[in-house]
């Protein structure tokens, strides 16, 4: 065999070699970007790095130019092959659930003590095994024809007994398993190993005479089982962690060894004399390292850190292909090309910074708009949500009753809006603090919205009142069963810090579209409703109606109106006359105010005292009540030759007047009325 076919055997197997290294590494780190954390990815990926020495120790001691760069190749080569089967067996009792195994230091011990003593005996010159290899230089280039002594007998039980102790951990595993899934990963990674395992034995043990080409063959389990990865979810990833093929730079990879393989057969040619054999030898070359560039750059920029390694890893191949063609030749032919790839590591390096740079920028721009999509979030919650109950606020509620309304005109439903409001809260935050009253909120908010169905809204109007959107509503009977089941909320006690608290409420129900057409009328209206509930003796819900609205309107004009019935003369006052029983004489009279209003006359007292106890004009009215009735009695006195008495009702709320002496003592001396003659 000639000179220039040995050169090309050789070169070709170098590619190839480190080629495997290539896909190998490339699926080792995207193995590790799901989770570097966890054991089994982490395992995996060292069995990839033992593979990798052990290829690339092959690789370079299979092309050394003497026996003895060739004998420091093997040794490295023998961490690799030295180490591989520990680790699959470490990896597969990870797979198969007997991690605690190796809890104990003593247990991960002996499982890498055969490891170890391989490393003693073939790697380092130790004494142990004074001759680990027999070289032998062949048309492959150097190769190891075993001498089967007592270590390569060693070699052999361990290598043969950890597959097979794994295989067997593997087919147990899958049987006891229930899960297909687990079945499907079992048998995929079973038959991978035992192909490999016969493979690598027929060409590294029994055939001598070609090159061991084991970790070429090691490519099978590792590919399984990054597929069994990527379709049954094998390997442990974070939650945000994304997948990736790695399909674009294995099919690079094979483009690229193509590409080299052609320029091996291209240089080496021997046919220079015809224009076409000129063309191959010098031309075509060069522009094969051009697009093996190409693909190193294009791998770098379209892919992350696995097209980074990869692209390295595969110019470094064509890199030292190149190195050992000028070695090898002793000519300088091969120089460009070599020039060229080490042009295409300086612009693998820039765009590698470029890429580091521009995901620094890109991870800040993230991280902004994560903080900005916090604030977001927050300012959300804070304008929709209610901080204490995370109930809907006001504005949440009244937007979705908008829509809602919008919705119920379509489908001509009905929409129920009660205004909920609690009975004597006030006195559980006076008497029990306002952290024992945020409490009870709490669990009356819950409580609440887990009686209501899931299209129904339910907001904290503020204090200790709520709104409910009752929506799809399609019959009266209905409102009245959910209405009914907020109600029944109230029946149970609330517990609070061992504390049981019996809460009331009154409710008031506004229906769309009979209690109005729009967001503001339906809560005003439902509001009236709930205070006639209050009014009305509390812890009961009424329905609004049209006499309700009425009566409600009335009043507020009423209300209304009071303020202006002094200015107006409309209070004026009646005296009943107070009768001695015995002798039928008038001994006084009792002052009572009466209101003449312009446009609905005469108006009760049990109505306008009230809401002028509400407004606070009862002291302003009182006082005057008190002024004009002193006044007037000092005209009964000159009528009646004798003793009478006046008699003037006081509000309570006058009674809260801390000044209410002071202004009665004023209202006596410019009236000159005596203190005696009033009651």
């Amino acid at each position: 065999m000639s000179g220039e076919t040995k050169r090309m055997y050789s070169s070709f197997l170098l590619v190839l070699f480190i080629s495997v290294c290539v896909i190998s590494m490339a699926i080792g780190i995207l193995v590790l970007q799901y989770n570097r954390k966890a054991p089994v990815n982490k395992i995996f990926f060292t069995l990839i790095v033992a593979v990798n020495i052990w290829s690339l120790g092959l690789a370079f001691g299979m092309t050394a130019p003497d026996i003895i760069s060739c004998l420091f190749w093997r040794r490295f080569a023998s961490f690799g092959w030295g180490t591989a089967y520990a680790i699959i067996l470490h990896f597969m009792l990870i797979v198969t659930g007997h991690e605690a195994s190796l809890k104990k230091w003593w247990s991960r011990f002996l499982l890498y003590l055969p490891a170890a003593v391989c490393i003693l005996a073939f790697g380092i010159p130790s004494g142990l095994n004074r001759n680990p290899y027999n070289l032998q230089h062949t048309q492959f280039g150097w190769v190891n024809i075993a001498q089967n002594n007592f270590w390569d007998y060693f070699f052999y039980v361990y290598y043969i007994g950890y597959i097979a102790f794994g295989l067997v951990m593997l087919l147990r595993w899958g049987k006891k398993s229930s899960d297909n899934n687990v079945k499907m990963q079992s048998r995929s990674i079973f038959w991978s190993f035992l192909v490999t395992l016969a493979l690598a034995s027929l060409t590294d043990v029994l055939l001598i005479d070609i090159p061991q080409i084991a970790p070429i063959i090691f490519l099978i389990p590792i590919v399984v089982i990054y597929r069994t990865t990527i379709k049954y979810g094998f390997f442990s990833s974070n939650p945000s962690g994304k997948k990736k093929s790695f399909l674009p730079i294995v099919a690079i990879v094979i483009l690229y060894v193509f590409l080299s393989i052609l320029q091996i057969r291209l240089t080496l040619s021997d046919d220079v004399s015809s224009p076409l054999g000129f063309l191959e030898r010098n031309t075509l070359p060069g522009l094969i390292t051009q697009l093996q560039m190409f693909l190193s750059i294009y791998m770098i920029i379209k892919e992350d850190k696995a097209g980074l390694i990869a692209s390295v890893l595969i110019n470094s191949t064509s890199f030292l292909s190149s190195l050992n063609s000028i070695i090898q030749s002793k000519s300088l032919t091969p120089l460009p090309g070599t020039i060229s790839h080490l042009v295409t590591f300086l612009i693998i390096a820039l765009i590698a910074m470029y890429k580091k740079k521009t995901s620094e920028n890109i991870k800040e721009i993230n991280a902004q708009r994560n903080v900005l999509e916090i604030s977001e979030k927050k300012l959300y919650q804070m304008a929709y949500y209610d901080s204490l109950t995370g109930l809907h606020n006001k504005d949440m509620f009244v937007e979705q009753l908008n829509k809602s309304i919008c919705a119920a005109k379509r489908s001509a439903t009905m929409l129920g809006i009660v205004f909920l409001d609690l009975d004597s809260f006030k006195s559980i935050n006076d008497t029990m603090g306002h952290s024992t009253g945020d409490s009870v909120l709490k669990m009356i908010a819950t409580r609440l919205s887990s009686c209501l169905r899931d299209e129904d809204t339910i907001a904290r109007f503020g204090g200790d009142e709520f709104l409910i959107l009752l929506t799809n509503i399609k019959s009266s009977d209905e409102l009245k069963k959910v209405t009914g089941r907020i109600m029944d909320v109230f029946e149970k006690s609330m517990l609070v810090q061992d504390i049981e608290y019996f809460i009331t409420a009154s409710a008031g129900v506004a229906v769309f579209p009979v209690d109005g057409e729009n967001s503001e009328t339906l809560i005003k209206n439902a509001d009236i409703a709930m205070y006639r509930a209050k009014t009305g003796g509390k812890n009961q819900c009424i329905y609004c109606s049209p006499t309700l609205k009425d009566e409600t309107i009335t009043k507020m004009k009423l209300a209304n109106s009071l303020y202006r019935a002094l200015d107006r003369n409309e209070l004026y006052l009646n005296y009943q006359p107070q009768i001695k029983a015995e002798t039928r004489e008038i001994i006084g009279f009792e002052a009572l105010l009466r209101w003449n209003n312009k446009e609905y006359g005469l108006i009760s007292p049990n109505i306008f005292i009230p809401m002028a106890e509400q407004t606070g004009l009862i002291r302003q009215i009182g006082l005057w009540t008190i002024q004009t009735a002193c006044e007037h009695f000092k005209s009964f006195k000159k009528c009646y030759d004798k003793d009478i008495s006046l008699s003037i009702n006081l509000s309570i709320e006058q009674l809260k007047d801390n000044n209410i002496t002071e202004k009665i003592r004023k209202v006596l001396l410019n009236t000159e009325t005596n203190a005696k003659d009033i009651q």
